[in-house]
């Protein structure tokens, strides 16, 4: 039996706030290696005791503050919290969560593992190192990579299998780096346990735990996102059986009132999500939910269910209100479809949030003011609002790279939607920007508070 500590290193406590919501990667790894007898907790070091956030402007904001707290590893964050929470774990295997705005993080994390143990082994998964496994395995402080899904092959890492055999890992041999063949997808999702929700290191007091995912990938292919890079455009979906089984448990031991389904598109398949829906009023569950979907993958009847079924807020990714902008980041969507499916939103009156993102390469003024302009005609009950991150492997990433844009690599910790360095686009008006940001400003309590 091996003593598995698996963490989320700290990110929104860096920028004055904090993430307490259910790391589902980490608890489907933890449910897997807890089924095998292995002793697994999790730390979330982005957790805080309360239930008070930032918004997004106020997140913009504190971007120096967070450079400089990165910049310092003597911070009672790092060297007091975080050392003292691995060290009386004294774990023999570390995980780390990594994204690329945390890629720093997660560096100071496994140096702090290595200072207090230096054979204990150091694991790091997620968007980032799956898509960088070289660059991240550069780092020192991190033995292995797994690249996709963790599950199976964290297991077969710390039972011991042979480094070469498992399927999905890189690694370092004789000082050379390794990358074994891909850990093709999990073909039956039913076949995993639920992810871990009893296992935190953390006081739990605030510890949301109603995040579940009902299925994985994403059919489509934006420019700026990660997704069809990890999931090669592929959707694989849950038994709706599977899924009202962890409702259920989630409702009955939990006592979750509020549910965030965290799909990357909830009803890419209506007559599924319609399905849920029902047997959601028909077993009385009588819980709140939101979850993000796409206009295209919604009709009247199907918003309808939803909202019979307990959903309080829609979220959907609209981006921009360009044409142009729409077709060259290849959304697969057009204003008109967005318009038809915001009219059913606001007929059935289910509450919904937008999505706008600025910055895009080649994106004009007159995009911007279009896109401020939509925002306003569609009149959301909140903007999600973001400027472009080009994350390592996307599409408009390597646009980026081949037109000659050059990228501090050290710096991964800009590479976040609300970013101060992020606006690489600069023929757009500060004044512009600025107008962009206030779309909040006259949205009730200027916060998504689900």
């Amino acid at each position: 039996m091996k003593k598995i500590l698996l963490i989320a290193p700290p990110f929104y406590r860096l920028l004055g706030s904090h993430y307490n919501g259910l790391h589902l990667g980490l608890g489907y790894i933890t449910a897997v290696l807890q089924q095998h007898g292995h002793q697994t907790d999790i730390y979330n070091a982005d957790y805080l005791d309360n239930t008070e956030y930032l918004n997004q402007k106020q997140i913009f904001d504190n971007y120096y503050s967070y450079k400089a707290l990165l910049e310092n590893p003597a911070d009672p964050l790092w060297d007091v919290e975080i050392r003292n929470k691995i060290a009386g774990y004294n774990p023999d295997v570390v995980g780390i969560a990594m994204v690329t705005a945390n890629y720093k993080a997660a560096r100071i994390i496994a140096g702090i593992v290595k200072s207090i143990n230096k054979n204990t082994k150091v694991i790091v998964g997620g968007a980032h190192p799956t898509l960088d496994p070289r660059g991240t395995l550069a780092e020192t402080g991190f033995d292995y990579v797994i690249r996709g899904e963790a599950e199976f092959a964290f297991l077969e890492l710390v039972e011991g299998k042979k480094n070469e055999t498992i399927k999905g890992l890189s690694y370092k041999k004789n000082g050379q780096l390794v990358h074994n063949e891909d850990r093709p997808f999990l073909k039956d999702l039913d076949s995993l346990p639920y992810p871990a929700r009893d296992s935190f290191l953390n006081d739990t007091r605030y510890i949301n735990v109603g995040y579940m995912m009902t299925g994985r990938g994403c059919p489509s292919r934006c420019t700026y996102c990660g997704s069809p890079a990890i999931w090669h455009s592929i959707v694989r979906l849950r038994s709706v059986d599977n899924v009202m089984g962890e409702l259920e448990l989630l409702k009955k031991k939990y006592h979750v009132s509020l549910l965030h389904l965290d799909d990357d598109t909830f009803t890419i398949k209506k007559d599924r999500a319609m399905e849920i829906c029902r047997q959601m009023i028909t077993k009385s569950l009588n819980m709140q939910w939101v979850c993000d979907t796409r206009a295209d993958c919604l009709n009247k009847e199907l918003i309808v269910m939803m909202k019979k079924a307990g959903c309080i807020r829609l979220k959907i990714g609209v981006e921009s209100g360009s044409e142009r902008i729409l077709k060259a980041i290849r959304k697969g969507e057009t204003k008109e479809k967005i318009r038809r499916a915001v009219k059913w939103i606001k007929e059935v009156g289910v509450p919904f949030t937008a999505y706008f993102m600025t910055g895009f390469p080649n994106e004009t003024n007159e995009d911007l003011k279009e896109t401020i302009d939509f925002a306003r005609e569609l009149d959301a009950d909140y903007n999600s609002l973001s400027i472009l991150a080009p994350y390592y492997g996307t599409q408009v990433w390597k646009e980026l790279e081949k037109a000659g844009k050059k990228f501090d690599k050290e710096h991964w910790e800009y590479f976040y939607h609300q970013s101060q360095e992020m606006l690489l686009n600069g023929n757009l008006d500060p004044k512009l920007i600025d107008q962009f940001w206030a779309l909040n400003d006259t949205l009730a309590g200027e916060k998504e508070r689900v």
